[in-house]
């Protein structure tokens, strides 16, 4: 039996994205920014998972938007309520209280398929999370679903902006991702295409705190081992830190620990597909550890924000055939992404 030759646990790779931000509107890149590209290449390629800094976005801003995050769940039940998240999984938009909404793997659903009723069974374990979902004020399929301006005044404006930001710093990722794999042309405008500004998704998350008896007493999930199916995830996490992502190779869980100024990026199912299998879609959870490890006050609460790139709901994703090789035959056929991510929500909320 081959063993693999990464017998310790891998560091995840930081890769400064600066020169990007630094020099826009360039017609082709320099030497700088190839060697960031090719970095930021290699190391999703290596993990499907990076440490990036340099985007434009000071440790000050995302304090910011972590502290705009707690404004929102700090508010009273009733006032979040004001915004809620519809019965079923589309559209995702507004507030999902503790439990509401169920994060699973495909083989969890795998795992439960002979049961009558596999939702309900993948909610024997409940998350212990509350979420806020917001999308492109331009959306014409999803909605976003806006507390009164009253509850929380300025908090839409803040976000509408923020989403729009973070619009174009992905942009500049994605753009970047293009260069490091030497794209051109036509191939470079496919994947472009992974990405509409339209199509995001904003995510608010809070996971409260948890007293050591309740973890004792209780079968608990902050968020269970998942993929996300968009194109790719930017995260920013506050001080407590808590995301674990999954080495490809080991098979081991590598933390994520916080670091000034940076967030973390995670291929997505789209961009695995595209690439056929060049990037992995990266496995990642925010677990709960075993409670004879927590310390008598429990677990302190956890913020974080991650930003979903996604393509035009409409949007066909087919792999890129420069990827497709004797030794690499293609492993996927082309999707619809609306009907992918139907198909992969379908148990995330339940309809009553």
């Amino acid at each position: 039996m081959q063993t693999s030759p990464h017998t310790e646990a891998r560091a995840i790779a930081t890769v400064n994205l600066s020169p990007f931000v630094d020099n826009p509107g360039r017609m082709l890149p320099d030497l700088n920014q190839l060697q960031a590209c090719r970095a930021l290449v290699e190391a999703l390629h290596e993990l499907g998972f990076v440490q990036l800094t340099g985007l434009g976005i000071s440790q000050k801003e995302i304090d910011e938007i972590l502290a705009w995050n707690k404004a929102l769940f700090d508010l009273p039940y009733a006032d979040k309520m004001k915004a809620p998240h519809p019965l079923g999984p589309i559209p995702h938009r507004g507030y999902s209280g503790i439990g509401k909404e169920k994060v699973y793997s495909q083989a969890d659903v795998k795992a439960h398929g002979d049961e009558s009723d596999v939702g309900q069974s993948l909610r024997k374990i409940s998350d212990f999370k509350e979420s806020y979902e917001i999308g492109s004020e331009l959306d014409p399929v999803q909605q976003n679903i806006w507390l009164p301006d009253d509850v929380l005044p300025t908090f839409r404006s803040y976000m509408t902006t923020l989403y729009e930001k973070l619009c174009k710093v992905s942009e500049i990722i994605l753009d970047a991702i293009g260069i490091g794999l030497g794209l051109k042309d036509s191939a470079y405008k496919s994947l472009m295409d992974l990405m509409s500004d339209r199509h995001c998704q904003l995510r608010l998350l809070h996971y409260p705190a948890i007293s050591k008896a309740k973890l004792q007493n209780e079968l608990l999930a902050r968020l269970p081992a998942h993929q996300d199916w968009g194109t790719f995830t930017i995260l920013f996490q506050d001080r407590q830190g808590g995301l674990e992502l999954k080495d490809p190779v080991t098979q081991t869980f590598i933390r994520a620990e916080p670091k000034d100024g940076a967030c973390i990026l995670n291929i997505g199912d789209m961009l695995q597909r595209f690439s056929n299998d060049y990037f992995i879609s990266a496995v990642h959870t925010v677990s709960v550890p075993d409670p004879d490890a927590v310390s008598p006050i429990g677990l302190p609460p956890r913020y974080s924000v991650p930003f979903f790139i996604c393509p035009d709901s409409s949007h066909t994703v087919s792999t890129l055939p420069q990827f497709v090789t004797e030794t690499s035959p293609a492993k996927y056929t082309p999707v619809r992404f609306d009907q992918y991510g139907s198909m992969i929500s379908q148990y995330q909320y339940q309809e009553a």
